[in-house]
């Protein structure tokens, strides 16, 4: 008899997640370039040319991921 008297409606809380992912911008994921060689002799070519190889080719594998991420989550918008 008393759920009469009761003034206040009741009320159901309704959550709801939304997930937005905020991609790196295209320009940010082209491959990397090498700078120029500025050494004397062919020493210095050498150590140049193994630390910008591996330099570079951690540069672009990484960018191929961000890249795979990218596209990933870009169909899902």
């Amino acid at each position: 008899m008393l759920c009469s008297c009761s003034s206040k409606p009741i009320v159901k809380v309704v959550t709801h997640t939304n997930t937005v992912y905020v991609l790196p911008p295209a320009d940010w994921l082209e491959h990397c370039d090498s700078p120029r060689f500025s050494g004397l002799s062919n020493l210095d070519l050498l150590n140049y040319s193994l630390t910008q190889t591996h330099a570079l080719a951690t540069c672009n594998v990484n960018m191929l991921r961000l890249q795979q991420w990218r596209q990933q989550y870009e169909h899902n918008d």
